[in-house]
């Protein structure tokens, strides 16, 4: 094991984040391919700077944002820097106007687009740093202290403010604050489960054992993540707590049964062997029915959802081997003696509970019909009321409340408008026909004119229209002529010869569901102004990305639940080959319908993450249940009593399932920390999730197999009739 550890811990160093678009794209698909050529022939990237000031236009802040763009354009890979200050120069003959009234003038004869760009209110000034073409976002990221550096040091009037802002300034704060944000989260975690087993298991020699065993599997997970190159996304991190809570769950039933056997005065061997050859079986299918949930998010087309499944699929099988193999041989090393029995509160509070336990599951065995009538009814309509919870992709809702970069974004966003563009991309044999222009020219100015959201439009056709008198050439001749006068880089932005081209569209700000039907009713139009049959327009940048990811989420998430469904009762019966092996789809059933009861009171939403809140709690719930059916098999099978066996398993497997359920709450519950509001949310579903499975494993279950064992017992007696 110690081997093992280092090794993992070199592979860690192996460990990488990954971009926004990368955890929410598929690259290799046709949308993901068109989104990285938009990006990597048609966006530059581009840090805003903020300027906050009582006069923007001030001549002497002019002339300093002149230094300061000066110093920041020595940097490597800038293309420019721009501000109003660059603009008044140029319309003043290379010179900065000096008087408040000629900067007046100038500004009244530029275009009103044009100054809301620059200077969209009387106490905001924004400035825009151009990376080169083609240059990488990690390249970009490396360029950004230089850019802060300069702004820090930048020499202002009194009363200024700059802030850093763009895709990348917020990507780079997004991914230091992932980072921190798994730190605390794990942490948390460790101390809130080592909290509770300091509580509940103290009537344990050694109760913080799991603990230790759980560490090592978390160390095996890293180690197995940066081996396969698999990324610390938001998934990831999310999967983290689920691990730690799962994993400490395995330690927990080896250690007591393990604890179970030596009271009966069975030797350390003896009573590894026992345990070993009753909850290791039990114990690996229960974990491998939880993995039927996990695999069932691999089909999501959501990179970050596949991670999720991903790192928990490896996560709990590392959980599990380190717990089948760390225990023994921990218990042999220690040679393991139980605790005395003592009337510590710890103690009082277990045997109270498993005595409570027992009156509970005899109560049950009476009213079993109406619990598995209100329950399925409740749980029957919170799968109906399912579609109707909306699904949330806003970044801003993602991002913590106080990212410095999101917060300058959304003081920009609200005196400029968005700051992200709709772009389709335009792939035809050759896009400087003069058919091909005039139509482009067409369908922009018919969409700012039909959506009163379009500010404004950007193309080929605006370019050419800018340089010949506001008209599009009607032949081919002209068109050419005036392609040839315009200068390359003006071309660039919008035309890659001879087959690629972009429309940009800029809008106000807007929720992320107007934003999703402003694109469909834009998809529209292009099918209404019927374009040339050489090309083909496609919606993308981060636009399309955000609005798709509704769409995803919509058609992946009941197709991962139902799939989670389908493997589990396939993997059950399989497994079990036995009637009895399909009794815990009822209890999960149920909690997937409590989740959604629950979420629609609490007012929750479905995020990229909760997307796969059903078929986690499916893996999750799956493990309780299959464990109390497994020691009513193994005491039925001894005793031949059904109603005792049933009563007998909630009452031995019932405390460590509690315990254990408890304690991968608390595991849970540590995403709650998280400064992600998408992980947080993320947290209390979870956390609801494993207290709902809890009511199904010590409540539904045995209810199930009450109603199976009366089935069972009335077919017996009708075989003995016959």
């Amino acid at each position: 094991m110690l081997v093992i550890f280092v090794l993992a811990m070199c592979f860690m160093t192996g460990l990488q984040s990954q971009s926004m678009s990368d955890q929410y794209l598929d690259k290799s698909t046709p949308k993901g391919i068109i989104y990285d050529q938009y990006n990597s022939n048609f966006v530059s990237d581009t840090y805003i700077l903020l300027i906050q000031t009582s006069n923007p236009t001030d001549y002497e802040l002019m002339q300093d944002l002149l230094v300061m763009e000066e110093q920041i354009e020595r940097l490597n890979y800038i293309s420019s820097a721009t501000s109003v200050a660059d603009v008044l120069k140029e319309m003043n003959g290379g010179v900065l106007p000096g008087d408040q009234e000629l900067i007046d003038e100038y500004l009244a004869m530029l275009p009103e687009d044009t100054v809301n760009e620059l200077v969209p209110d009387s106490e905001t000034a924004l400035a825009y740093v151009m990376l080169e073409e083609g240059v990488s976002t990690d390249v970009s990221s490396t360029v950004l202290p230089g850019v802060t550096s300069i702004v820090d040091s930048a020499v202002l009037p009194p009363g200024v403010s700059i802030e850093i802002t763009g895709n990348t300034p917020y990507n780079v704060e997004m991914q230091t604050e992932m980072v921190m944000s798994g730190v605390v989260l794990v942490a948390g975690a460790f101390i809130l489960m080592f909290i509770v087993l300091a509580i509940l298991f103290s009537n344990m020699r050694y109760w913080y054992l799991p603990i230790v065993l759980l560490m090592f599997s978390l160390v095996y997970t890293f180690g197995m993540m940066g081996l396969f190159g698999i990324p610390m996304n938001n998934g990831a991190i999310a999967a983290l707590p689920i691990l730690l809570g799962l994993g400490i769950d395995y330690a927990v039933q080896f250690h007591a049964r393990f604890d179970e056997e030596r009271r009966k005065d069975l030797s350390v061997q003896a009573a590894l062997s026992e345990t070993v050859s009753n909850t290791g079986p039990a114990v690996l299918l229960a974990m491998l029915a939880t993995t039927m949930g996990f695999i069932a998010m691999l089909l999501t087309p959501i990179p970050m959802i596949r991670t999720f499944g991903l790192v928990a699929i490896i996560g709990v099988s590392c959980s599990y081997l380190t717990s089948l193999f760390g225990f023994p041989a921990i218990a042999t090393l220690t040679g393991y003696v139980p605790k005395t029995e003592e009337k510590g509160a710890g103690q009082n509070l277990m045997r109270s509970y498993d005595l409570a336990l027992g009156k509970a599951a005899r109560r049950i065995i009476r009213v079993f019909i109406p619990i598995l009538i209100i329950s399925i009814s409740i749980a029957y309509a919170g799968i109906a009321l399912d579609p109707t919870i909306p699904i949330d992709t806003s970044t801003k809702d993602m991002a913590p409340a106080d990212l410095p970069a999101q917060l300058s974004l959304d003081k920009v966003e609200a005196v400029a408008g968005s700051v992200t563009p709709m772009p389709f991309y335009i792939k035809g044999d050759d896009l400087s026909s003069v058919e091909v222009v005039q139509w482009i020219g067409r369908f922009g100015d018919f969409v700012v004119s039909a959506h009163q959201e379009v500010t404004s439009v950007d193309s080929i056709a605006t370019v050419i229209s800018e340089y010949n008198n506001g008209e599009i050439p009607d032949n081919q001749e002209d068109l050419d002529e005036i392609l040839a006068s315009i200068p390359d880089d003006k071309i660039s932005p919008y035309l890659q010869e001879p087959d690629e081209g972009i429309v940009s569209f800029s809008t106000i700000s807007l929720t992320m569901n107007e934003q999703g039907e402003l694109k469909d009713s834009v998809e529209t139009d292009v099918l209404w102004l019927d374009p040339p049959p050489s090309i083909a327009l496609f919606p993308t940048g981060d636009f399309d990305l955000y609005t798709n990811l509704v769409t995803m989420i919509a058609d992946s998430k009941d197709r991962m639940t139902f799939t989670g469904f389908i493997l589990i009762l396939l993997f059950l019966l399989i497994a079990y080959r036995r009637v009895v092996a399909a009794t815990p789809i009822v209890p999960i059933i149920c909690i997937v319908g409590w989740n959604t009861v629950a979420m629609l009171i609490l007012g929750m939403e479905y995020n990229p993450i909760s997307a796969c809140l059903g078929s986690m709690t499916i893996g999750v719930a799956s493990e309780y249940t299959i464990l109390i059916m497994e020691r009513y098999t193994e005491e039925y099978d001894k005793s031949g009593d059904r109603t005792g066996s049933i009563e007998m398993a909630v009452k031995k497997i019932g405390s460590a399932v509690t315990v254990s359920g408890l304690v991968t709450a608390s595991g849970f519950s540590a995403l709650m920390l998280s400064s992600f509001p998408i992980v947080s949310s993320f947290g209390l579903s979870t956390v609801i999730a494993v207290g709902f499975s809890l009511i199904g494993a010590i409540v539904i279950m045995p209810a199930v197999l009450v109603l199976l064992a009366k089935a069972e017992g009335r077919f017996e007696r009708k075989k003995i009739v016959v």
